[in-house]
C-alpha cells in the first residue's frame, strides 16, 4: 500500500502511551466471553479510544480480516491492519514504538497487529488535534483515516477514506482467519472531511459539492471509458513500447485497491500495472497508458498489458463476481483493440510469464469462469447454477456433491442424514467433468436417483460439444457415457429440467447472446434426442437464466432474472406446454438486483417452484418470493438476515426431506465448511454447520 511519510506521534499523551504499553487485561471485563479476534478489536478500541467499528472497517478494507499468516503485502505491509514499513509508510515501526511490541509480533500476531494499528490511529488523531469529546463520533475520524492511507497524494487518501466510510455506511460482515464472523452494522455517517473537502477524489472530476476548483482542461481521460484515470509515478513505467502488444497478464495486488493505487503513485515503488480492478464493485482505474510499458512482468513488460485485481492469492473472498465480470469486460476490450486471441495462450497469469517467481493469481482464481466471461461478452455468460437436484441415494433428502476438475476430475458426495451430511465425503466417480466443462445434476433415467452430467462445450469443427452422463447406483456413479454429441457449444449456458413432464430430466441450453435462443434435447432414459429450438428469444446476454416448475403442472419452465439496476430487476417466465415454451411474461418487477445470486426451488412445499436471492455481501440477506402459479407473490420478503457472506457459494435443496427446499452455503476459503438453514415454509432458520470440510476452492459444489 504505502506512500506518504507520517508525522511523528509527538503529541501522544503520557497516559495513552502507558495504557498502550500495558500488557494486562481490559479495565472492565466483558460479561460474556468473546472470540479472540472480535475481542481484540474491542480491547484495542477501549484502550486507544479509536471507535471499534472504524477499526473493523479499516481492517476489512485492507485485508478482509485475514492476516495471511504474517506474509507481507506487495508494499511490505503486514497483518489484518496492514502495518507497513516502506519509504512512504512507517506505520509498523511506529506501532512498535507506541506499544512496545516487537516488530515480528506485530507482523504475525493478529491481536498485536490490531492493537498496534489502533495505537497508530490514536497517535495520528492526537497529532491532528482530534479532541477527546469527538473521539466517539465516527464522522470526526475522516482526516485520521485519510492519513492512515499513507498516500502520496491527498486525492488518493480521499479514495481510501471514502471506501472506509462506505463500509461504515453499508455495514459489513466477514469471516476472520479463524472462522469468526465479525460484523459492523451499517449506520448513516456524514464524515467531516476537514481539509479534504477541497480535494477531488482520485480519478473523479471536480464538482461543486467537493468545494474544489474546476480541474484544468483536464484531468487525463482513461483509454477504457468505464475506468478512472490516475497516473502512476513517472519512474514506475517506461514511455512507449519496444514490442507489439500480444498478451494480457492477470495479477493479484497482494493489497487493497486504494493501497495499490497509492503504491503505484509512490516513486520508490518501481512497479506499476496498466489497470487496477476493485473487488467489491468491479471499479477500474487505469494508471499506465496502453501504449506505455508498465513494470509488472519483468521480461514480458514490452509486449504485455497488466491488470491488477484487488486481493490476496490465499483468500478467494476477494474474487467476487463483480470483479470477474468487470475484469473480463476490460480484457475483452483490450483483446479487441489489439487483435489479441481470447485464449489462455494470450491471457495469462503472472505466474505463467517467463522469468517470474510470483504465484498470482493463485489457485483460487477461477480461470474457467473468467475465460467464459471474456468469450461471451465480458459481462455475462459463465456458469449459472440456479437449481440442480442432488438426491443421489433416492431417499428423499438432497445430498451434496463436489467436482474437483483438474487432472484428477474426481467426484465426491456426502449424503444427508436429515440433520447433517454423513461422515467424510466419499468418492463416487474418479474421472468426470474435466476442467472447463460444466457439471450439473438431474434424474435422467427416471429411477428416482439423481445422476451427474457434464457439458464439454467447445466450438464447431472440434470434437467438443459433447454431453456425458454418469448414472447413480445409490452408492456411486457409473462411468460417464456420451448421451449427446453436440449440445451447448462454446459459451452457451446449459441447464437441466423435466420440461415435458415424463419424469426424466432433459437438457436445455440458452445461447445467451443477442439471438436469445433456447434449445431442448429430451431424455429417453438412455440418451438425449436432437436439439430443438423451444424459444427464439429468452434470457439474452447479461441476464441470469434458470429452469423450474413455477406453476406446478409437472413440467419445468423457463425463468430469467434481468438483474440490472433496481428499476430494471425484473423476473420473466416462459411456461412449458410439453413441446415448447410460451411467451415471456413478467412475474416479478424487483428481484435479484445487480450482482445478487438468484436461485429457484420450492421453499414452501406447495409443489410450485419459488425464487430466492442471496445478497452475499456485508448484509448477507436472503429474500424469497413464492409462486401462486401465475406470479411470484407480492413484495419480496426477507427469509434470513445473515446467510452467505462475500466469497461464499449458496444453493437450495430439500436436505431434511420435508418437501420444502432449504438454503445451503459452501464457505470455500480456508475452512470449507457447509452450513444449512432449514425452511419453515415462511422463513429459513439460522445456519447450522452440517459439514466441516467439503468443496475446496476451484471445485464445483452443488
Amino acid at each position: 500500500m504505502p506512500s506518504r511519510t507520517p508525522h511523528r506521534a509527538a503529541l501522544l499523551g503520557t497516559a495513552l502511551a502507558a495504557a498502550l504499553l500495558a500488557t494486562g487485561t481490559p479495565a472492565v471485563a466483558a460479561p460474556v466471553p468473546q472470540p479472540p479476534i472480535a475481542a481484540a478489536f474491542d480491547h484495542a478500541a477501549a484502550t486507544s479510544g479509536v471507535p471499534r467499528d472504524l477499526l473493523v472497517a479499516i481492517g476489512y478494507g485492507e485485508s478482509r480480516l485475514d492476516g495471511h499468516d504474517g506474509a507481507p503485502s506487495s508494499a511490505n505491509g503486514y497483518g489484518v491492519m496492514h502495518l507497513a514499513d516502506n519509504p512512504g509508510n512507517r506505520s509498523l515501526p511506529l506501532a512498535a514504538k507506541l506499544t512496545g511490541e516487537p516488530v515480528a509480533r506485530l507482523q504475525a500476531d493478529t491481536t498485536a497487529n490490531i492493537r498496534g494499528a489502533a495505537a497508530v490511529l490514536r497517535a495520528y488523531a492526537d497529532d491532528l488535534g482530534l479532541r477527546a469529546t469527538d473521539r466517539n463520533r465516527l464522522a470526526a475520524w475522516y482526516p485520521v483515516v485519510a492519513r492512515y492511507s499513507a498516500a502520496t497524494e491527498d486525492a488518493t487518501a480521499r479514495l481510501y477514506a471514502d471506501h472506509v466510510y462506505d463500509l461504515l455506511t453499508s455495514g459489513l460482515a466477514g469471516r476472520a482467519e479463524n472462522g469468526e464472523l465479525i460484523a459492523v452494522k451499517g449506520v448513516a455517517v456524514k464524515p467531516q472531511l476537514g481539509r479534504y473537502a477541497a480535494v477531488v477524489p482520485a480519478g473523479a472530476a471536480a464538482t461543486a459539492s467537493t468545494g474544489a476548483a474546476p480541474l484544468a482542461a483536464a484531468a487525463a481521460l482513461p483509454e477504457y471509458p468505464p475506468a478512472r484515470w490516475i497516473s502512476a509515478a513517472a519512474g514506475n513505467y517506461g514511455a512507449g513500447r519496444s514490442s507489439a502488444i500480444t498478451t494480457v497478464v492477470i495479477h493479484v495486488t497482494q493489497g487493497s485497491y486504494a493501497g495499490t493505487v497509492s503504491w503505484f503513485q509512490n516513486p520508490s515503488a518501481g512497479v506499476s500495472a496498466h489497470y487496477v480492478v476493485k473487488s467489491s464493485n468491479g471499479e477500474v482505474t487505469q494508471m499506465v497508458r496502453d501504449g506505455d510499458t508498465g513494470y509488472h512482468a519483468r521480461s514480458a513488460n514490452p509486449y504485455s498489458l497488466g491488470i491488477e485485481h484487488e486481493g490476496f492469492v490465499d483468500n478467494p473472498a476477494w474474487f467476487t463476481d463483480a470483479m470477474y465480470r468487470s475484469s473480463a469486460a476490460l480484457t475483452r476490450h483490450l483483446t479487441g483493440k489489439f487483435g489479441i486471441p481470447r485464449d489462455r495462450a494470450h491471457i495469462r497469469g503472472h505466474n505463467e510469464m517467463p522469468g517470474n517467481d510470483h504465484t498470482d493469481p493463485g489457485p483460487h482464481w477461477n480461470w474457467n469462469y473468467y475465460m467464459s466471461l471474456v468469450n461471451s461478452g465480458g459481462g455475462s455468460g459463465g456458469k449459472y447454477f440456479a437449481g440442480s437436484p442432488t438426491d443421489f441415494s433416492g431417499d428423499g433428502k438432497d445430498d451434496i456433491v463436489t467436482f474437483t476438475h483438474g487432472s484428477l476430475a474426481d467426484v465426491y458426495v456426502s449424503t444427508s442424514t436429515g440433520g447433517g451430511f454423513a461422515g467424510t465425503s466419499v468418492k463416487w466417480n474418479d474421472f468426470f467433468a474435466l476442467t472447463g466443462e460444466t457439471a450439473l445434476t438431474g434424474d435422467f433415467n427416471g429411477d428416482g436417483r439423481d445422476d451427474i452430467i457434464a457439458f464439454t462445450h467447445g466450438t464447431a469443427g472440434t470434437a467438443a460439444g459433447d454431453v456425458y452422463v454418469a448414472l447413480s447406483t445409490g452408492t456411486g456413479f457409473l462411468g460417464g457415457a456420451k448421451w449427446h454429441d453436440w449440445f451447448a457449444p462454446g459459451a452457451e449456458v446449459p441447464a437441466v429440467g423435466d420440461v415435458n413432464g415424463d419424469g426424466k430430466d432433459d437438457i436445455i441450453t440458452f445461447t445467451h447472446d443477442a439471438a436469445g435462443d433456447v434449445y431442448v434435447a429430451l431424455s429417453n432414459g438412455s440418451s438425449f434426442g436432437a436439439g430443438v429450438k423451444w424459444h427464439e428469444f429468452f434470457s439474452p446476454a447479461n441476464e441470469y437464466p434458470a429452469v423450474g416448475d413455477v406453476n406446478g403442472d409437472g413440467k419445468d419452465d423457463l425463468i430469467t432474472f434481468t438483474q440490472g439496476a433496481a428499476a430494471a430487476a425484473d423476473v420473466i417466465v416462459g411456461l412449458s406446454n410439453g413441446s415448447s415454451f410460451g411467451p415471456g411474461l413478467k412475474w416479478h418487477d424487483l428481484f435479484a438486483v445487480g450482482a445478487e445470486l438468484p436461485r429457484v426451488g420450492d421453499v414452501n412445499g406447495d409443489g410450485k417452484d419459488d425464487i430466492v436471492t442471496f445478497t452475499c455481501n456485508a448484509d448477507a440477506d436472503v429474500y424469497a418470493a413464492v409462486s401462486n402459479g401465475s406470479a411470484f407473490v407480492g413484495t419480496t420478503v426477507k427469509w434470513n438476515d445473515f446467510f452467505c457472506t462475500a466469497g461464499e457459494f449458496p444453493f437450495l435443496g430439500d436436505f431434511d426431506g420435508d418437501g420444502k427446499d432449504d438454503i445451503i452455503v459452501f464457505t470455500k476459503g480456508s475452512l470449507n465448511d457447509v452450513y444449512v438453514g432449514l425452511s419453515t415454509g415462511t422463513g429459513f432458520l439460522g445456519g447450522a454447520k452440517w459439514h466441516d470440510f467439503f468443496g475446496l476452492n476451484g471445485e464445483t459444489t452443488l
